[in-house]
């Protein structure tokens, strides 16, 4: 009997809840690990001091309070010619970094020499990237993989001198080329040097916008082959128009020239619109220009063909194929792609790439050029686009010089761009 009760009084206590606070008081708070005990990354990037400040004082504590096993040590590198050439003899000597924050369009010339870990082949990347803004993740393609994932974004959208258009009875900015062509003419017996429209150059940055709004195709959509594409029919259309209105001073001569230059043709009058990224505002707001500037207004570019398409500019964060820490670098990768590091960051003028990620309080160019994004198109992603870039600029150059016959001059450029495409 007494054997039954000492094992019924066993077994009520086996039963009985257990409490989560031991007798002696309150757990103690977990030891955060020893130095020695965490993770080290080395992240290079390119930021200004404004965002590397901003990056080391309130992104990077989070982070870290989020992931105490891991540390950051964050290497700042100036952003010039020569840093694409260092960091590749830096990897060649196995002194490269874990993370790097990348210029978009050196990402596939590093995956082409094996340099990069493909991201679209790790845990989570598939819940990822369906949260980036229109083509945004195109930027880190390379074959068939993707080896980075866009941390901000910078596009161009269109600005107008709205002192002017309002002279021409627009108090909006015009959504198609053709209401600003009207405009310009409507303003010519009293602005007869006015142009509707300043581009920087002949380069792709600043002709790719137009040439895709007017409905031209660069190359096939697996990036393999120009030949049937920048020479199709609508192509040609596409460029015959930029030459037109190059001729008709539609389009200022500044575009071969640089002078006067888009800033300054806008501010003083000579042009109606010009394209720019939003750091045309964070210029000049302070200064000379800070006054007529609220006579400036940014919105999406206008639309012709098709709906008005922008150029995808900014940088991916890659993550390099011979680190030791793979894991701890991922995690840091995923962590920067979350709203709150790209709200802190937003601050500094850099766009979020994660949709409906809005800066409380943001300035009021910050909504166009989102908006822009999602009408917005990477150049060529391949490993060889510097010499395809070359060779577009020389091309659109020789058309509007009349060095060569426009069809000729297509031709002969979607030849030597299929070389170069051939190349991988």
């Amino acid at each position: 009997m007494i054997a039954a009760l000492l094992l019924m009084a066993a077994l009520l206590t086996a039963c009985a809840p257990r409490s989560l606070v031991p007798d002696n008081g309150p757990p103690e708070a977990a030891e955060p690990p020893s130095e020695a005990a965490r993770t080290t990354l080395e992240f290079w990037h390119t930021y200004s001091e404004l965002e590397e400040r901003v990056f080391r004082e309130e992104v990077l504590p989070l982070f870290e309070q989020d992931h105490p096993e891991i540390r950051i040590q964050d290497v700042r590198k100036d952003y010039t010619e020569q840093l694409k050439t260092n960091i590749m003899a830096s990897a060649a000597d196995g002194q490269q970094p874990d993370v790097m924050r990348m210029d978009i369009i050196w990402v596939p010339e590093f995956a082409k020499q094996g340099l990069l870990t493909e991201l679209s082949e790790l845990e989570g990347f598939d819940t990822l990237q369906t949260q980036f803004i229109g083509s945004l993740l195109e930027t880190n393609r390379y074959g068939e993989g993707y080896y980075g994932l866009p941390v901000n974004a910078n596009t161009k959208a269109a600005i107008f001198n709205m002192r002017l258009l309002r002279e021409a009875g627009l108090s909006e900015p015009p959504s198609t080329f053709g209401q600003l062509i009207a405009a310009q003419e409507q303003l010519n017996s009293s602005y007869p040097g006015l142009s509707s429209v300043g581009i920087c150059c002949a380069a792709s940055w600043g002709t790719l916008p137009y040439f895709w709004t007017f409905g031209g195709q660069l190359t096939d959509e697996g990036y393999t082959r120009a030949s049937g594409y920048l020479d199709s029919s609508q192509s040609l259309a596409a460029i015959a128009k930029l030459q037109d209105w190059v001729t008709r001073g539609i389009i200022s001569r500044s575009i071969l020239t640089g002078d006067p230059g888009t800033w300054d043709g806008l501010l003083k009058g000579d042009l109606l619109m010009i394209d720019e990224a939003h750091w045309f505002y964070s210029a000049n707001r302070d200064g000379e220009h800070a006054e007529v500037l609220s006579d400036m207004q940014v919105a999406p570019f206008p639309d012709d063909v098709r709906p008005g398409t922008s150029i995808i500019g900014g940088e991916n964060l890659v993550l390099f194929s011979n680190t030791r820490y793979s894991e701890a670098a991922w995690t840091f990768i995923r962590w920067m792609m979350q709203p709150q590091p790209q709200l802190l960051m937003a601050r500094t003028g850099l766009i979020p790439t994660i949709r409906d990620v809005q800066p409380a309080g943001g300035e009021a160019w910050f909504t166009p050029y989102s908006a822009q994004l999602d009408h917005a198109l990477p150049r060529p992603p391949v490993p060889a686009w510097t010499q395809i870039d070359d060779e577009f600029a020389r091309m659109i150059e020789r058309i509007l010089t009349g060095e060569q016959p426009l069809e000729e001059a297509v031709r002969d450029s979607a030849a030597r761009i299929d070389e170069l495409l051939s190349q991988g």
